[in-house]
């Protein structure tokens, strides 16, 4: 019975306004009751760690927050984010030393002292904190993100270079050091230069990439940025973060896998649906008024059992005989080839003038990020313009290509028997009720 009555994982719609905690504590509420929706072989680590196959590898996961959601910066920096903490953890201690760690539970660490000892220096209230499972940000500054569950064996070229590059000194908007010999501390500190331009680009209000952040938030990082460069001056941003991205965008993104089709092919697949339930009841009638035997009637069910199986898996955005090839359709941004065609940035033209061959840093690293390239806008990319004038035809049949991944195709095949059996517990009422009918004779 619980093939009958089984659901791909739900809906979870985006935040209206900055994101903070408390929009948060609702993602992972709905997470928890729908906890069993996505099977493990499809969780968020091991998409984010790019052990899953397409169409849900990392890959394809950012191609989804760039191209359907538009907030692939989240990800683009939590990925950076990721590989900052092991660089950090592993460069000398010596260098380290000059970045001290970041107390947020700390009230003068704070940029506004509260003397509110029911909320967190950030302002967010105990309740709130554990039923995220946080309880308080001193459990979240001993959390270490960059450990091997993560990403495994990711260390590459891209990732051992990326501490060392040069990069060009962009000035923050934000208020200065009080004095100059904390300015002078402060440029001392390791991947300094790194964390003013990761600042300017991804949490400065008004930067290229700016992150949804709530002014809470924003304003309690860039304080601790501009004092140290230790990881845990990311905690705000991290926190809100992960648990967007792991409760919010990753079961969206699993949700929008299970569709194998373009919406073209859907509408035509939904017609020819409803062209086969209506030739069924063609059949019948005609039978029905003819002289012939009421058990040829029976045929019409073949008619409503493969039209309403279609339409139901329709419904999900499926289409049965792509699934039974293991196949789907090519997403629109990917007819330029697979994936998204990418400009080099100031970093990735470092890294190709570098002793490094930029090609062997791009094949080891499991997503291109284009960590500080500009805002992530998709109205000037050349396949929006090649895929505006294509014919309906050949927006309706376009590419396929393999499906790989097992969990995502045995959630493909639930819907599937689900619409199989439902389609057969609704043909049988028809089928009964016609083959009841007495003959017409009239042919």
């Amino acid at each position: 019975m619980s093939i009958l009555f089984y659901n791909k994982p739900d809906y979870r719609p985006k935040a209206e306004g900055p994101l903070n905690l408390s929009q948060c504590q609702k993602y992972v509420e709905r997470t928890k009751d729908c906890k069993g929706d996505i099977p493990p072989d499809l969780c968020f680590e091991r998409v984010i760690s790019n052990k899953s196959l397409p169409p849900c590898s990392l890959q394809d996961f950012i191609g989804y927050l760039a191209y359907v959601t538009h907030d692939a910066e989240n990800l683009q920096f939590y990925l950076w984010l990721v590989d900052y903490h092991q660089r950090f953890r592993n460069a000398p201690s010596e260098e380290t030393a000059l970045s001290p760690k970041w107390n947020f539970g700390d009230p003068h660490s704070s940029p506004r002292h509260s003397g509110n000892s029911s909320q967190s220096a950030l302002g967010y209230s105990d309740k709130t904190l554990s039923v995220l499972g946080l309880n308080g940000f001193d459990a979240i500054e001993e959390e270490d993100i960059s450990n091997a569950s993560m990403l495994g064996d990711q260390s590459s070229p891209y990732t051992a270079t990326l501490g060392t590059l040069k990069f060009s000194e962009i000035p923050l908007a934000e208020s200065k050091p009080p004095d100059g010999s904390q300015r002078r501390s402060n440029s001392a500190q390791p991947f300094r230069t790194e964390i003013d331009r990761i600042v300017a680009h991804y949490i400065a209000p008004g930067s290229p990439r700016e992150l949804n952040l709530s002014h809470k938030d924003r304003t309690a990082a860039l304080y601790a940025l501009r004092r140290t460069t230790h990881p845990s001056a990311f905690h705000p941003i991290k926190t809100v973060l992960d648990l967007t991205l792991r409760n919010q965008s990753h079961p969206n993104f699993v949700r929008w896998s299970i569709c194998n089709g373009n919406k073209p092919w859907t509408l035509f697949l939904r017609t020819f649906a409803i062209c086969n339930i209506a030739v069924g009841f063609i059949i019948a009638i005609l039978l029905t008024l003819s002289r012939a035997s009421r058990w040829f009637r029976i045929l019409a069910a073949l008619e409503w059992w493969f039209g309403i199986t279609n339409l139901i898996a329709a419904y999900q955005g499926l289409c049965v005989l792509l699934l039974r090839r293991h196949t789907r359709e090519v997403r629109p941004w990917e007819t330029d080839g697979y994936g998204r065609n990418y400009a080099l940035d100031d970093e990735e033209t470092g890294l190709r003038h570098s002793k490094i061959l930029y090609e062997e840093t791009k094949s080891r690293w499991p997503v291109k990020m284009e960590l500080f390239g500009p805002p992530n806008m998709v109205e000037n990319e050349t396949w929006m313009d090649r895929y505006n004038r294509k014919s309906v035809f050949r927006k309706t049949f376009e590419k396929e290509v393999p499906t790989q991944d097992r969990g995502l195709h045995g959630m493909q095949n639930k819907i599937v028997r689900q619409a199989e059996a439902w389609a057969f517990i609704i043909t049988i009422p028809f089928t009964i009720f016609f083959t009841a009918l007495p003959k017409g004779n009239l042919y």
